[in-house]
């Protein structure tokens, strides 16, 4: 085999997959949702203040922390905010050992009163980066970055498909995170 056919078949074993990945993507034949249960975010949203940054500056000592699950209040806490604020305490309690890499946070203008029944979530006050998030749940990345979203509604049968859904993803997002090695 001459160098010249060589190099052609070498570039042709290059290109033509890379062809192929490009076809499937502007038909539509890939799905980008078919291992998340969440909705991406198409722009960045920093939620949170980076935790690089905190540690290094001494703000806070707790650098274990990768992972947030936030829920954004609206107004008032009420039948829908207490259902989440019970869906991150059972995500919490029922993440086990990898419970301390994560942390659950409400996010509201003021702390809800029903925060008391639930000692694993912590209130935090609500920036202006979270009008966008009302009434959702989101993970939060190590750099205070929202990653995936979970719209709620009151349906209870619903609620409990979300949080079965926030496990799978935030067990994935746990399993792969490579920060921490």
């Amino acid at each position: 085999m001459t160098s010249c056919k060589f190099f052609v078949l070498f570039i042709a074993c290059a290109v033509v997959p890379l062809f192929a990945a490009q076809l499937s993507l502007s038909l539509g034949w890939f799905s980008q949702s078919a291992n998340n249960k969440g909705e991406w975010l198409q722009h960045e949203i920093q939620l949170l203040p980076d935790a690089n940054y905190s540690a290094q500056n001494n703000f806070t000592g707790n650098d274990a922390v990768h992972w947030h699950l936030v829920y954004v209040q609206a107004q008032a806490c009420d039948q829908l905010c207490e259902q989440a604020l019970f869906i991150l305490q059972q995500l919490y309690v029922g993440m086990g050992r990898k419970q301390l890499t994560m942390k659950p946070l409400v996010m509201a203008q003021r702390k809800p009163a029903q925060l008391n029944k639930f000692s694993a979530v912590a209130w935090q006050p609500e920036g202006p980066a979270a009008n966008e998030l009302q009434n959702q749940i989101v993970i939060v990345n190590q750099r205070g970055l929202v990653l995936l979203r979970y719209k709620l509604d009151g349906n209870p049968e619903h609620m409990r498909d979300l949080a079965r859904d926030i496990r799978t993803d935030l067990l994935r997002l746990i399993n792969y995170d490579r920060s921490g090695a």
